[in-house]
This record gives structure tokens, C-alpha cells and sequence, in this order.
């Protein structure tokens, strides 16, 4: 069977998993997972990329990520590389660590961010290691509930959008999105995610998702590179496209398509978490495709 192909652009947000070589454990103590997610965070923040959720499982992890550019292999191979290079200088060993590449899918965020987040968080009480999420020290569900502070490199305010509706502003509503997220956990029940949603092996998304996925696949469709910098240098600023627009999220659409405003510029500028400056640019994309048909 083929191996089912990366598709990297800016923006994406994946379901990540690696696993130990013949699923051999990656980690012999916590020493190694404090390690590794250290290597997690110096990672995230040399390749601009964010965490949504994660869990580390005794032969394997899971990531919920958000690439901010069209780089999660690079991403991967130096989270995986150097986190070798560290267990085997520590345990006097030598050879491969991980199985193969990483197993990475596409994430409907609309659709699916939430599922897939608490299916992550849900690994170990799935495998019998603990009975409930909040026993597990070592996933980000402590931090997503409000039960202890989250590291910088985990978006929490970016998920926490997801359950409000809106971008969290206040202590009081990242304490209402915690409580609301831990219910969201503890009504998961047998989630089935895989066997309702996933397609051609890479998808978590619906048809009309593959197919927008798959178009950004496609080498013939330009990107920001293909626009001349002479072009680029005259475009609109994001204050001018707010000012021209009639919504915000078709500013921001616009500012990012047209004048190739990243999103990281975005939500710099704005104050919201890059997670939800790329849903809203999907929605007003979302929002065009249906008026052009």
C-alpha cells in the first residue's frame, strides 16, 4: 500500500502520532518525558508552530497541532531526531527509537477539533493505564480543564475559543470554558472518530473538506510565493482591508489571500489566538464558495 501523502501548508492543524520502534517504549521514566517535552516546546517555538492537546503513552504520543507554515516534517524530524539523540545519550543506547515516520492526519477544525482533542486526552483511560484524564499527569486535559497551568507552548485560550464560541477574554471565561471542556471529556463515552470521519486515510473532515485539502495539495495552485514582492509591497495593509470590508472575518480572509498577511501577523495584531484567526479566515472562505455557487 502507498503511503498516504503529507500535505503541509500554513495553518493546518493535524493529528500526530508517532510510535516506539516494534512498539517498544519511548520512555523509561518521567525523567524522559520531561525531556521530551522540553524538546516539545523548544520545537514548537523554533518552527512557529502551537499545541492543542497532547498525551504521552508508553510506546507512543499524540499531538493535536497547529502549523503556522507549511512545515510539520521539518517539525517532526527534529522533535523525533532530537529527543533520540537525548533517550539513547541517557540510557547508553544507540539505533533507531521511533517505528518509521509519523502518522499524521488533516483536522476539520469546525468539525472536528473538539472530538479529536478529547479523543487524545482519552488515550489512557481508553488503554486502562488510569480511569479518569485528570489522574494522567502526562496530557494537556489538566491544564484544558483549569486544574493547573498550562505551559506557553500549549494553546489553551485557542481551544477554550472552540467550546465558547468566541475568543476567551476574561478569567471567568477560561474558568466557564475549563468546567464546560471537562464535560465535553466526560460525556465522550465510546467515541467512534476514526470509523465515522476519517477518509483516504489522512482526512478528518467531510467530503467538500478533502476536496479543499486536496486542491491545496495540488502544485498547480499558487501560494503567497507566487505573487511578485513588487506586487505584495503595494497590497493592503490589515487596518486598511478592516477599514474596506464589512465584517472582520472577510478582513481578515482578504488581508490574508490577497495581500499575503500571515496569520501569525493577524493575530498578532488583533490580540486573538492564531487557532481562531484561522477558523474565522475558513469561515469567510467557507462564506465565498457558497456565494459563488
Amino acid at each position: 500500500m502507498a503511503r498516504p501523502l503529507r500535505i503541509e501548508f500554513p495553518g493546518a492543524v493535524y493529528h500526530v502520532t508517532s510510535r516506539g520502534d516494534r512498539r517498544e517504549s519511548i520512555f523509561e521514566d518521567d525523567q524522559d518525558r520531561l525531556i521530551f517535552l522540553g524538546t516539545v516546546a523548544q520545537a514548537l517555538s523554533r518552527f512557529d508552530a502551537q499545541m492543542l492537546a497532547y498525551c504521552l503513552m508508553g510506546n507512543h504520543y499524540h499531538f493535536v497541532l497547529h502549523t503556522r507554515k507549511a512545515n510539520l516534517s521539518s517539525l517532526m524530524r527534529h522533535i523525533n531526531g532530537v529527543y533520540t539523540q537525548a533517550f539513547n545519550r541517557r540510557h547508553d543506547k544507540a539505533g533507531h527509537l521511533f517505528q518509521g515516520r509519523f502518522k499524521a492526519i488533516l483536522v476539520d477544525i469546525d468539525a472536528y477539533l473538539l472530538e479529536v482533542c478529547r479523543y487524545v486526552e482519552l488515550n489512557p483511560v481508553r488503554a486502562g493505564t488510569t480511569r479518569k484524564p485528570h489522574t494522567w499527569p502526562w496530557s494537556s486535559y489538566r491544564a484544558h480543564a483549569g486544574l493547573e497551568p498550562a505551559p506557553e507552548w500549549l494553546d489553551v485560550d485557542g481551544l477554550h475559543g472552540y467550546v465558547l464560541g468566541r475568543p476567551v477574554r476574561s478569567a471567568s471565561e477560561r474558568h466557564r470554558a475549563g468546567q464546560a471542556y471537562a464535560r465535553l471529556v466526560a460525556s465522550a463515552g465510546n467515541v467512534s472518530l476514526w470509523d465515522d470521519a476519517l477518509q483516504k486515510q489522512i482526512y478528518l473532515g467531510d467530503e467538500n473538506f478533502v476536496e479543499r485539502m486536496q486542491a491545496l495539495a495540488d502544485p498547480r495552485n499558487s501560494t503567497d510565493r507566487d505573487i511578485p514582492r513588487i506586487q505584495r509591497s503595494k497590497a493592503r495593509t490589515l487596518k486598511q482591508w478592516m477599514r474596506a470590508c464589512e465584517t472582520r472575518d472577510e478582513a481578515f480572509y482578504r488581508a490574508h489571500t490577497e495581500s499575503g498577511i500571515s496569520m501569525t501577523q493577524i493575530a498578532n495584531e488583533i490580540g486573538l489566538s492564531i487557532s481562531w484567526v484561522s477558523r474565522l479566515i475558513k469561515q469567510a472562505e467557507n462564506k465565498q464558495a457558497k456565494n459563488k455557487a
